[in-house]
């Protein structure tokens, strides 16, 4: 094993924060929404002064050098390596903002064949809560990271709970119809703000927050999830210790995928 000297906080404390994109044809599907969300966890991280307009030409540059036109962009912030002589986990006085950015090549075929219906398990790891870190995709995801080796095979994610209340998936936000209703788990405690779970809640007049526990298998007829590489899938079934519950495919699912993959600017 090689041995690196590490300083950067977003390694040695997870000082930093995310966000996944798609790419398709080189431009970034929904840049607005995850411009949103990167300045929702500069604001709470009090990662100030960031520099919006510089962020994104870099990411637009990164893509251009790519082989693929379609492919999944992470970008990460973190607040810089401590200044010489300065140890713990105190603030820099003035940090030097770091960007990293990855590439991964992107399927569409693939991410077409989940519109087919996709399925879900539960998992025994439960999701941490801390008010101050609810909803912003930190770096901190030793939950998810343990959670992600009990999902099942064949599986396309697994379920997520705080003090028994679905929260989310690993990867994922959850939706489930219940009286003409979409209810999502709010993230006021614990889970991520999701850019796709966002736009739900803005542009659809039938999604709302709520809190409930693994009951609402029983009560729900339909069940979606979502996030920002796949958009919005529909889920089929749902394997708990006990049972499997089917879900049928939502009928006006169709229409609500297009108003989300169609956007009217490009970036």
């Amino acid at each position: 094993m090689a041995v690196k000297l590490a300083l950067d906080r977003g390694l040695l404390y997870g000082d930093g924060f995310f966000t996944t994109m798609k790419v398709v044809d080189n431009k970034i599907h929904r840049w607005p929404l995850h411009l949103e969300r990167i300045s929702f966890s500069a604001d709470r991280l009090k990662f100030y002064g960031l520099d919006a307009d510089q962020i994104y030409q870099e990411a637009i540059n990164f893509i251009a050098k790519q082989k693929e036109t379609n492919g999944v962009l992470r970008l990460t912030i973190t607040r810089g390596a401590n200044p010489k002589g300065h140890r713990g986990y105190g603030f820099p006085d003035k940090p030097e903002y770091q960007t990293y950015l990855s590439w991964s090549p992107l399927n569409l075929k693939s991410i077409e064949a989940l519109k087919q219906g996709v399925t879900l398990s539960m998992c025994q790891t439960p999701i941490s809560q801390n008010k101050t870190l609810a909803g912003i995709k930190h770096l901190n995801r030793l939950d998810q990271v343990m959670a992600s080796e009990e999902i099942a095979e064949g599986c396309f994610d697994s379920i997520m709970q705080a003090n028994r209340f679905l929260v989310s998936g690993t990867k994922s936000n959850l939706y489930f119809y219940v009286n003409n209703r979409w209810l999502t788990p709010k993230v006021n405690k614990a889970g991520v703000n999701g850019t796709v779970r966002r736009w739900l809640l803005e542009a659809q007049d039938n999604v709302y927050e709520s809190k409930f526990g693994d009951e609402i298998l029983q009560r729900a007829e339909y069940c979606l999830v979502s996030n920002a590489i796949v958009g919005i899938i529909p889920v089929t079934q749902i394997e708990t210790l006990k049972s499997i519950k089917h879900f049928k495919i939502y009928p006006e699912l169709q229409k609500i995928q297009q108003e989300y993959e169609e956007v009217s600017v490009t970036y």
